[in-house]
């Protein structure tokens, strides 16, 4: 744990490597020092079909998906760097979104 899902608009593999972008994730989420790094997991989902507002705009949102247990103040931090990695690569091409959230206690793996 922490689940990293990475949703983009397909288009923008025209613009930036996605490798490059699960990498700052990855790095991003690991800097925060709140997981062990075999246990990060960082996954890019292109989306063909999207709508963002009246003109189309190329969009990027991260959902970080945690176990309960961490402070506000961490998730608040971990949202911070997981978006501040995403400006390096994408400032000004994209919109940018990241979304950290608790799971249910119920998972299991």
């Amino acid at each position: 744990m922490p689940h990293c899902i990475i949703e983009y608009a397909a288009p923008l593999e025209e613009i930036v490597a996605i490798s490059e972008l699960v990498d700052e994730v990855f790095s991003a989420t690991a800097n925060t020092g709140l997981f062990d790094t075999t246990s990060i997991k960082v996954r890019a989902l292109p989306l063909t079909h999207f709508k963002t507002g009246a003109e189309q705009q190329l969009y990027v949102n991260t959902t970080v998906k945690l176990l309960p247990g961490r402070t506000l103040q961490q998730k608040e931090n971990l949202g911070k760097s997981v978006l501040q990695s995403k400006q390096v690569l994408l400032e000004g091409k994209a919109l940018l979104s990241v979304e950290v959230v608790d799971i249910s206690e119920s998972y299991f793996k």
